[in-house]
């Protein structure tokens, strides 16, 4: 072999080289699978049909939750009324409140609920995120009263973020 043989197979084997690195990228018969393990990839179709049927399974819910809120403070309408003044509206309650972790505004609105600081926790919880409020919330414990209005507890719970 010569040296111009030698410098063309050379420079052959160079230009190979470059256009198999220029268009390997744009392969698509060699593409490996990019979902990750423990994950399972599901058509647009798929998706669509269990966001929808995760819609209904909510509005269920919260047609379910609604009744059984209305039946509780129903009861708790009567309960009150049989009950002759053992405590009063113009009593201050105070109530400290731990969030933790993971905690959602639902289970904060229970709590104070529960604790009788506010007297509606779905209202509690649709004002939360209306103003944007549920985004903001933080660990702690925070010190709570039941003449607080729906805005001064959010502000304390987001420590005024």
């Amino acid at each position: 072999m010569s040296k111009q043989t030698t410098r063309a197979f050379a420079l052959g084997l160079l230009l190979s080289a470059i256009l198999i690195l220029v268009f390997k990228p744009f392969d698509t018969v060699h593409k490996v699978s990019t979902v990750k393990e423990g994950y399972e990839q599901i058509k647009k179709t798929d998706l669509k049909q269990l966001q929808q049927e995760k819609a209904q399974w909510e509005e269920k819910y919260h047609t379910l939750a609604a009744q059984k809120n209305d039946q509780t403070t129903n009861k708790e309408k009567t309960q009150t009324t049989a009950k002759t003044g053992s405590t009063q509206n113009n009593e201050m309650i105070k109530y400290r409140l731990t969030i933790k972790s993971g905690m959602t505004p639902y289970e904060i609105g229970e709590n104070l609920k529960a604790a009788k600081i506010i007297k509606d926790d779905d209202k509690f919880v649709q004002f939360l995120i209306k103003h944007k409020y549920h985004e903001k919330i933080q660990l702690g414990k925070f010190n709570l009263n039941n003449k607080m209005n729906f805005e001064k507890i959010a502000v304390v719970i987001t420590k005024g973020k």
